[in-house]
Order: C-alpha cells, then sequence, then structure tokens
C-alpha cells in the first residue's frame, strides 16, 4: 500500500509568506519569487544568492532560498539555508517547519521529528507540524504512532481533512485493520469525491478488496449560495436584449441532489437546482431557473462514461419563459499521468413560451483536454466546441463555433485564483431581413475569481467577468462588464 506516496501531497504546504516578502522591496527578491512561482528554480537561486551577496544579513532572501532549494529536491542545500536563517534569527518558526520538511524529504525522519516537535513546543496550534510528525512518523513505519497526528491536524485545521483522512486509512491498511482503512477511504470520498487524493482513496478501497456496507447508502449533497452583482450593461442573449443600462441585483441557488453506487463501477445520479436574480431598478431582466437533471455513469480502467439527461424550466419577469430538454452521452479517459480527455454530444430541444420562432433543436459537440499540476492542486483546461442550431424560423438557424481556455491554481492565503478566456462565433446561414445580409456574432469573454473557503464547506468568491460583442446587427453589438461578490455554502 505504500506505493501511494505520501510526496503527492507535500507540495500544498510549500507556500511563501506573503507578508513578510511584501515588505521588501529589493528587484531581487521581486525577481526571485516570480522565478520561483514559475517552477524556475535555477534563476530563482540566482536572483537570491545576488540579493545575499549584497547583504548577508537579509534573512527573507535566504529563507526564499531555501524553500527554492526545497522545491528543487536539492534537500543538503535546502538543510544548511535554514539551518543558517535559525543561525540568525532563532525564533524564525517558518525556517523551523521547512528545515523539518527538508529532513523529511531527505528521509532523515529522527531530525524531521526534533525540528517538528520544536515547532510545536513553541506553538502547539500548528496543524502543518502535526500533519509532517504523522508524515514522518508513517515513513518509519510507526503507523499507529502516526494517527493522533493526523487527527490533531484536521481537528486544527478542516482544510486537512482529506489528506488526513487519507494517511488514517493508509495505516489502518499497513496494520491490516481493513475494516477502519475502508471507513477512512469512504469518508475520503464524502469529503469530495472530485480530487486525486480521492481518486487514490478509490484504488485502496478496490485494493482491500472494495467498499463496506455504507456504500450501499445512499450518498446525498445541499448546497446553497448568495451572490451581489453588479453589471454595467445587462442583457438577456436568448432574445437578443441589451438594455445599455447598468444595475446591481441579488442572487440566489439552492441544490440537492443523491448519488447511488449500483456497483463499484456503476453509479446513477439524481439532482435538483434552483437560483433566482432579482435586480434593483430593472425587474423585467429578474430570472428564475429550475433544473433537474439525472445521470448512469459507468468506469471502467482508465475510462469513464455518462450518460444524463436535464430538464431546464425557466421565468423572465416573473413570466413564464423557455423550457428545455438535453441528452448528453459523454466518454472520457486519462491518456497519462496528469492528463484527462473528455468528448461529449448534447442534444438539446428548447421551447420558448411566447416565441415560438425560435423554438428548435440544437446539436452540440465538444472536445476537452485537463492537465493537471502542481501535485494536482492545480489545472489547465482547453476545450473546443461546435454547435447547430436548428430553429422554426430559419432567420436563427446558425453553425456556431467555442473555444474554452482556463487556468485554476491555489495562490497564499489559501486561496483559489480561476482565470478564463472563451470565444464564441455564430455564423447564420440565412438573411436577417433587417439588416439585408447573414449575420454573425462574435464574443469574447474574459473571467477572473478569487475564491476561498472561510470555515469548513462555506465559500466566499470575488469575481469580474468583461463580455464583448462583436456583430454586424448592431443592437447586438455591445461590452459587458460584470462584478460579483458571493457566498456558497456545501454540506
Amino acid at each position: 500500500m505504500r506505493k501511494y506516496s505520501l510526496l503527492l501531497f507535500l507540495s500544498l504546504f510549500l507556500c511563501l509568506n506573503p507578508v513578510q516578502a511584501q515588505e521588501d522591496k529589493s528587484p531581487s527578491l521581486t525577481r526571485g519569487l516570480q522565478f520561483y512561482n514559475e517552477a524556475k528554480y535555477d534563476q530563482a537561486l540566482s536572483q537570491f544568492s545576488r540579493l545575499l551577496e549584497q547583504d548577508p544579513s537579509n534573512i527573507e532572501a535566504r529563507y526564499f532560498k531555501g524553500l527554492t532549494f526545497n522545491k528543487a529536491e536539492k534537500f543538503d542545500e535546502a538543510i544548511a539555508t535554514f539551518k543558517k536563517v535559525l543561525e540568525l534569527s532563532p525564533k524564525y518558526q517558518g525556517a523551523r517547519l521547512q528545515l523539518g520538511i527538508a529532513y523529511f524529504k531527505r528521509h532523515s525522519n529522527e531530525e524531521a521529528v526534533k525540528e517538528f516537535e520544536k515547532v510545536l513546543a513553541n506553538d502547539e496550534q500548528n496543524a502543518t507540524a502535526h500533519l509532517y510528525i504523522g508524515f514522518t512518523q508513517q515513513q518509519m513505519e510507526k503507523f499507529e504512532d502516526s494517527l493522533i497526528h493526523f487527527q490533531i491536524a484536521m481537528s486544527l485545521d478542516p482544510s486537512f481533512s482529506q489528506i488526513a483522512l487519507f494517511q488514517i486509512g493508509l495505516a489502518f491498511s499497513e496494520m491490516d485493520e481493513k475494516e477502519e482503512a475502508k471507513l477512512a477511504m469512504e469518508m475520503v470520498l464524502e469529503e469530495d469525491s472530485g480530487t486525486e487524493t480521492a481518486k487514490q482513496a478509490k484504488l485502496m478501497l478496490d485494493q482491500l478488496g472494495g467498499k463496506t456496507s455504507a456504500d450501499s447508502k445512499k450518498s446525498w449533497w445541499v448546497t446553497a449560495g448568495m451572490s451581489w452583482q453588479y453589471d454595467d450593461n445587462v442583457t438577456v442573449e436568448e432574445q437578443d436584449t441589451v438594455s445599455q443600462e447598468g444595475d446591481m441585483s441579488l442572487n440566489y441557488d439552492f441544490g440537492l441532489g443523491a448519488s447511488y453506487a449500483l456497483t463499484e463501477d456503476v453509479g446513477f445520479q439524481l439532482g435538483y437546482d434552483f437560483s433566482q436574480s432579482i435586480w434593483d431598478k430593472a425587474p423585467a431582466f429578474d430570472y428564475q431557473s429550475h433544473y433537474f437533471r439525472s445521470s448512469a455513469s459507468y468506469l471502467f480502467g482508465d475510462w469513464d462514461a455518462d450518460l444524463s439527461y436535464g430538464f431546464n424550466y425557466s421565468l423572465l419577469d416573473r413570466k413564464d419563459f423557455m423550457a428545455t430538454h438535453s441528452i448528453t452521452p459523454r466518454l472520457g479517459f486519462v491518456p497519462m499521468p496528469g492528463f484527462y480527455t473528455s468528448a461529449s454530444y448534447s442534444f438539446n430541444r428548447k421551447n420558448f413560451i411566447d416565441d415560438n420562432s425560435r423554438d428548435g433543436t440544437n446539436h452540440s459537440w465538444s472536445l476537452s483536454q485537463f492537465l493537471f499540476f502542481m501535485e494536482n492542486q492545480a489545472y489547465a483546461l482547453l476545450s473546443y466546441g461546435l454547435d447547430l442550431e436548428d430553429t422554426q424560423d430559419p432567420e436563427f438557424d446558425y453553425l456556431g463555433h467555442s473555444a474554452l481556455a482556463v487556468l485554476n491554481i491555489p495562490v497564499p492565503l489559501k486561496v483559489t485564483a480561476n482565470l478564463s478566456y472563451n470565444y464564441n462565433f455564430q455564423n447564420y446561414k440565412n438573411i436577417t431581413d433587417s439588416i439585408g445580409e447573414r449575420r454573425f456574432d462574435a464574443k469574447h469573454t474574459v473571467q477572473f475569481k478569487l475564491s476561498r473557503y472561510i470555515v469548513d464547506s462555506l465559500e466566499v468568491s470575488v469575481g469580474y467577468t468583461r463580455g464583448m460583442s462583436n456583430s454586424n446587427l448592431e443592437s447586438v453589438d455591445f461590452i459587458q462588464n460584470v462584478i460579483l461578490v458571493g457566498l456558497n455554502y456545501r454540506m
């Protein structure tokens, strides 16, 4: 079982201290930190060394140089550097913690435990030190001794819950206590079934002989959210409505769902999602959505497949607006570690309640490629889509292309940053009477969002979106800026 390496998770905790970094305005330090964040470790070390040649007493430069050595897996150099930091500043607890990590990575286990215990002697609430003592004791094959430290770590910091539960399950497995190991791995999956840690837990459950009776029970979830939004150009794209006016809205979201595992490889899900936006000055744009969905999934080796059905019924201006049925088969596979590829087709049937000219069908195909990095804590996504719209009024028939690029990455202070760019082009097949030619719409959308869990299961987010629509139909040629601040809860 030890093939599930602890090092899969370790880079999560080698974080820079942004407050300390900001106190020093040296260009060399700034450039060094930029190189560090870009994983250009040789260049980062060069910058930190240059600064230390000018000022050997610069504690921050020496500390970040040690971090860089740790990242570059030059553990002897990291140990020497952190020792020098502590010689110059004995109370620098961050350096002491990183010294312990360097010892741990070098498999100098006794020295690592001593350093972590010194950190705890100064701060017994340091969750990271407890976590790493657990890692180190497992490396020493002291599995029973490691349990208490993982339990303390997740009680002090809920963000460590999933990794701590996984290591507890690993310890029980090594102690040949299979039922306790299974239970711990099931709890890992209940935390968040989509992470790399959860995938490793699933593999361990398979090796442990499948899941316990707890798996026959239905898994469920509830979500709720509220957000404030400012939009400087409120639009309803489904109707080609552009207000050219700004307004503020309150948005509410609620969802619930359940999943049932028929076998280890076959599952079924049901869900319902509700959303409501209430505008301050423009109630005609108030939007309400009810979305019902179901899906069946199947896992086979490095492949997975699912078939989903969705029904959405929406209201606009508190009046019936649109009903949509969709059926989507999807196939995904893992071509190599760190990569995930997904291909899907979707059939959509649209019914506009008061505008039958737009009723019709839409066929869409998409191909997506994920790349996971930073020990699977970050990912990049590239996706291409093709869709074909066929409506009652031929004026609205089009062939569409879309491209999406996403970067999702953790940043200091336990914040996740998400940056995306989306390009959509719709080439209409027939003449639009109002302009006497075939219409085209090209839209660029850039979105940036920062999010952070402030307590367990409660996330706060801040986002900005800029939309730029270029069309030969002047009424839908617009620029839009949206600011959103929200809270989301998942149970």
